[in-house]
């Protein structure tokens, strides 16, 4: 793999670990703001965790030259996070799930799990 590849996988892998930490800062941002509960933060902390710690070996995996195990995990992640925010919110909120900010946060979990995807496919073609 030519260094131009290689740099251009890493910043692939830089950003799907930078959007991952966002997954908590969004829900600390909403809790805030007054949107959601203090107890939301955790369905934050859960994605962002296993999808950061995710990216993090992965990116150490691409740098080895080693198997793509990492990278395989890397991009179901993201397609967990995308079929089970909305189910998760439907069985924690029931009628409610989709009011007082929590529209907003499916969305944007969901716009982000599709970025880290499309992430993990670009650093997987280079």
């Amino acid at each position: 793999m030519d260094k131009g590849k290689r740099k251009n996988a890493k910043n692939s892998y830089t950003i799907y670990i930078l959007i991952g930490a966002l997954y908590v800062l969004i829900k600390i941002a909403f809790v805030l703001a007054g949107y959601l509960h203090p107890g939301a933060i955790l369905h934050g902390l859960i994605p962002g965790s296993f999808t950061v710690v995710a990216g993090l070996l992965a990116l150490t995996e691409h740098k080895k030259s080693t198997g793509i195990v990492w990278h395989k995990i890397i991009m179901v992640l993201p397609v967990l996070i995308f079929i089970m925010t909305p189910i998760y919110m439907f069985i924690k909120e029931k009628e409610d799930w989709l009011i007082n900010g929590r529209l907003e946060v499916l969305i944007i979990y969901e716009v982000m799990a599709v970025i880290q995807f499309l992430m993990a496919l670009n650093a997987k073609n280079k």
